[in-house]
């Protein structure tokens, strides 16, 4: 039996799976090494060599650009070996073709694509990164032919587009790129796999400040109820046996009620100001306002021996909402008196600054060491615990500060040197931002 026939089947089996797979090189190479195997089998050295030369002639056709029509001369199997070839390699043109026109439009999809992008090819190479996917991940735009761990720098997510090559069906994976918490969905279109990233970085830390929230705020409100419960309980005892005393007991008991009411009361201005719903805003004198502020502090200023001072315009109307505007500046001229010393000073002034005002809240305080004052904003942060808990603070009026100003489209910053004064400068727009 002629084993020829079976073997150019063989090749062109190849050739045709080579094609279904859309490997540019897999044609030429099922079709050579059809015909080295027939080489290898030929039964005299002459056809062995017309074999060796259509070998390279099938393989120059494919590596052209366009594929003439290949004529085969012999006997009637030659012919049709050349029809053949000719009907697969015009098929070839045509998927090559679709594939031309197809690519770039893909490409152009992914370069639309908000969210952080990316297209391989069947061979796993990078043929598309949009700018979110490159600024995330930090891909050269001339980053050229490169891998997927190349791109993505995670060998879970090489793992993960691999795996929906193999199983043909979307898969997600959780993995890091540095300090970024990435979740991938990868799926196929068409030979080639699309990776959507979605940065989970701040949903985490959300996430994980809400825990710590959580502990904290029951931690602090534990303590003023253990003592509310504790004078409770020695009030009882001390009516009958020591009534001199009732009345030290009583004031420590509203103490402790003032503080737990100031704790909720803060927590609950917190949690409003983290909403984030639009503001109703209607025109505030922001100039009258700190004026009333600083009035109101007058007499605790006193007490403490503290000068305060006002500089502002006579008018000065921002559109925000009066109850936390009040706050902002309750909390800072506040702080400013609370955690001064005996002869010091509390500067307090208002100016116009292109579309916004300024409020500044200076003081000849004890200062913050420069290792807290990038922690000064969050919740329940004290540089010193056992002074704020003294004077009743809840460790939550700077985090209010911060959400306040935050939604009023504003800014606040601080500076500050141990020993000597810290100042707070908060930037509140005339108008809505955004």
């Amino acid at each position: 039996m002629n084993p020829r026939p079976l073997l150019l089947a063989l090749g062109l089996g190849l050739a045709a799976f080579a094609l279904a797979r859309a490997a540019p090189a897999g044609l030429g190479l099922a079709l050579v090494l059809a015909l080295a195997i027939l080489v290898g089998v030929g039964a005299d050295a002459a056809e062995n060599r017309r074999l060796a030369r259509l070998a390279e002639r099938v393989n120059a056709w494919v590596g052209a650009p366009d594929h003439r029509t290949l004529v085969l001369r012999g006997g009637a199997g030659w012919r049709q070996l050349g029809i053949a070839l000719n009907a697969l390699g015009a098929a070839y043109a045509r998927r090559g073709e679709r594939i031309a026109r197809e690519r770039p439009w893909r490409r152009e999809l992914v370069d639309s694509l908000v969210q952080p992008s990316l297209l391989f090819s069947a061979e796993g190479r990078l043929l598309a990164a949009n700018d979110a996917a490159r600024d995330l991940l930090g891909i050269p735009v001339d980053a050229g032919d490169i891998t997927v761990v190349q791109a993505v720098g995670s060998a879970a997510l090489a793992g993960a587009v691999r795996e929906a090559r193999e199983s043909r069906t979307p898969v997600v994976v959780d993995a890091e790129h540095g300090e970024h918490e990435l979740r991938s969905a990868v799926s196929l279109v068409g030979d080639e796999t699309l990776v959507l990233i979605t940065d989970r970085t701040r949903e985490r830390r959300v996430e994980e400040l809400r825990r710590n929230f959580v502990v904290n705020a029951s931690h602090e409100l534990k303590t003023p109820v253990t003592g509310i419960q504790s004078l409770a309980e020695a009030l009882q005892v001390t009516i009958k046996r020591d009534p001199d005393r009732v009345p030290s007991l009583v004031n420590q008991l509203n103490g402790e009620a003032e503080r737990l009411t100031r704790l909720v009361h803060d927590l609950l201005d917190l949690r409003r100001l983290e909403e984030r719903g639009p503001l109703e805003r209607v025109p505030v004198d922001l100039a009258e306002l700190v004026r009333q502020v600083v009035v109101g502090q007058l007499a605790r200023a006193e007490q403490r021996e503290v000068e305060i001072g006002v500089d502002a315009p006579d008018r000065a109307f921002v559109a925000g909402v009066p109850g936390d505007l009040e706050v902002i500046v309750k909390n800072l001229v506040g702080n400013a008196v609370q955690y001064n010393r005996p002869g010091g000073s509390v500067d307090v002034s208002l100016v116009p600054e292109g579309g916004t005002y300024v409020l500044l809240v200076r003081d000849t305080g004890i200062g913050i060491p420069q290792q807290d004052l990038s922690r000064v904003f969050e919740r329940f942060y004290r540089v010193d615990t056992a002074r704020s808990r003294e004077t009743g603070g809840t460790g939550l009026g700077l985090a209010i500060v911060r959400h306040a100003v935050e939604r009023h489209g504003g800014s606040v910053r601080v500076e500050s040197l141990l020993g000597e004064g810290t100042t707070f400068t908060v930037t509140i727009p005339v108008e809505p931002r955004g």
